[in-house]
């Protein structure tokens, strides 16, 4: 661990602005805003069965990723080293190993290049991981280990998802034991938690710690089945080669994601914000982390399922 202490000391021993901004920009590639951005593009305006797919992908990744953070609970570097500075500490809660933003951005592009098989995007996946993977410990928050493993799940799940799901037609199945699997999941997650810290006192500021970005990724993957079957059920949209209707698609869908995501943020955070929980608050700290779970499966279900109904009714 000294090691890679002294990698990320290195690293920002030769700070300053100009290197702030890029390494801040490049960790944007494994960040949730341009996850949404890529596989909604490729969902709603290129190829919709790659961007089932590929989302499924990218989805149960995460979702291995957060979990696999729960069991290890590896400290971030800045925790560890007082000397080391967390440059984005508005994004980086939670545990450092694997690095999530290196997962993925691994699987997504990784993912791109497998399902749409062109030599140049495997060479734009490799150098995007492998830049993500430096600013992760650039701004103090994974170590050297934490991306490698991070950088390899992504690029070995994407690689096994493609293998099995590639070519199928019918994933039904799939969906169905996702559904099962997660809700039983969230249920043990915050049983687990609830046995574990309900000591004398009740932590409630580490329950939302430890059960939150796992609770995020479960509802995301129940949000994208219950989007897609609403979607092969009740919409069946095509999609299409016009440019101009195809940039309205990506912006509008872009924009009601991310005025759900917001919206609804604030709303259950008049009912609970998880940055005032206190000692002995169980119920309101389960409810902070159900919150974040409901927020994800509306705003997945919503850019899946609900929002190309609108593609018929405007003619996009």
């Amino acid at each position: 661990m000294e090691f890679e202490l002294q990698i990320i000391r290195w690293l920002q021993s030769i700070r300053n602005d100009f290197l702030d901004f890029i390494f801040e920009f490049l960790t944007l590639f494994g960040e949730e805003l341009i996850v949404i951005a890529i596989l909604g593009g490729i969902y709603w305006c290129i190829d919709k069965k790659v961007g089932e797919r590929l989302g499924i992908s990218v989805f149960i990744s995460l979702g291995i990723n957060s979990l696999l953070k729960f069991i290890i609970m590896r400290p971030r570097p800045f925790m560890v080293d007082g000397t080391i500075e967390n440059l984005r500490p508005e994004t980086s809660g939670g545990y450092s190993m694997p690095s999530g933003h290196t997962q993925s951005a691994s699987t997504l592009f990784f993912g791109v290049y497998h399902f749409f098989r062109k030599r140049y995007l495997f060479i734009i996946a490799l150098v995007i991981t492998i830049l993500v993977a430096i600013s992760r410990m650039y701004i103090g928050v994974h170590y050297l280990s934490d991306v490698i493993v991070g950088g390899l799940l992504g690029y070995i799940i994407t690689l096994l998802m493609y293998k099995w799901i590639g070519k199928k037609d019918d994933l039904n199945l799939l969906y169905k034991v996702i559904l099962i699997v997660s809700i039983v999941a969230l249920v043990a997650l915050f049983v687990y938690n609830i046995i574990a810290l309900n000591d004398i006192v009740f932590d409630s500021a580490q329950f939302y710690f430890n059960t939150e970005a796992l609770a995020k990724m479960i509802g995301t993957l129940i949000g994208f089945v219950i989007g897609v079957r609403i979607e092969q059920k009740y919409v069946n949209f095509l999609n299409h080669n016009n440019l101009l209707k195809n940039i309205l698609r990506f912006a509008m869908g872009i924009a009601v994601i991310m005025i759900i995501r917001l919206s609804l943020k604030a709303v259950f955070g008049l009912i609970v914000d998880p940055e005032e929980l206190v000692d002995n608050q169980m119920f309101l700290s389960i409810m902070a982390s159900f919150f974040d779970f409901l927020r994800y499966v509306i705003m997945v279900v919503a850019g899946i399922g609900l929002y190309p109904i609108l593609f018929k009714k405007i003619n996009i």
